[in-house]
């Protein structure tokens, strides 16, 4: 049984703050699906492949990898990102300045099911995969936004946790 290696342990140790990288940005992860997608994709691109080959050998490896690519190129531009950079947390295409944002709440298990199950906020804002079971949520702050949290999947919850505290810090300055 090989281990998740979202689950490894970081080189960084617990508690120091994020490197900031030559873009500034604190933490991006990009929500891709599983291998069970990429596999769909590849029987996809054969299925198209098959349907075309009466008209030819090379009309249907071309149509297959036309196929392929264009599945892959669908995955990741429907993958939304995870950042947090000069300020701001972004999920996807939304972001908030972290300073209207209080505690990140790691959640994993128990936690995370309940809070995408009997404990479901429906006025929160939400960027969650069921292929990612672990995540993280934030209330927001701000009197003035209906929003009451930011909840968000993430294969590591705490290095974002971490982003968005040494964001938060850094506003306070």
């Amino acid at each position: 049984m090989s281990a998740d290696p979202a689950d490894t342990v970081s080189p960084r140790p617990a508690g120091d703050p994020p490197a900031i990288g030559e873009d500034g940005r604190l933490f991006h992860e990009r929500l891709l699906p599983g291998p069970g997608t990429a596999a769909v994709v590849v029987l996809l691109a054969v299925v198209v492949g098959i349907a075309v080959a009466p008209l030819g050998t090379i009309g249907a490896l071309v149509a297959g990898v036309l196929a392929l690519i264009v599945g892959a190129v669908v995955i990741v531009l429907a993958s939304p990102v995870l950042e947090v950079a000069g300020g701001e947390l972004r999920l996807g295409r939304a972001h908030i300045p972290t300073e209207l944002l209080g505690e990140p709440e790691v959640l994993r298990g128990e936690d995370w099911q309940r809070t995408m199950g009997q404990d479901f906020e429906p006025l929160a804002h939400h960027c969650t995969r069921p292929w990612v079971a672990r995540g993280l949520r934030i209330a927001v702050l701000d009197a003035e936004d209906p929003t009451t949290a930011w909840v968000a999947s993430t294969r590591r919850p705490e290095d974002l946790a971490l982003a968005v505290r040494t964001a938060q810090a850094a506003t306070a300055r």
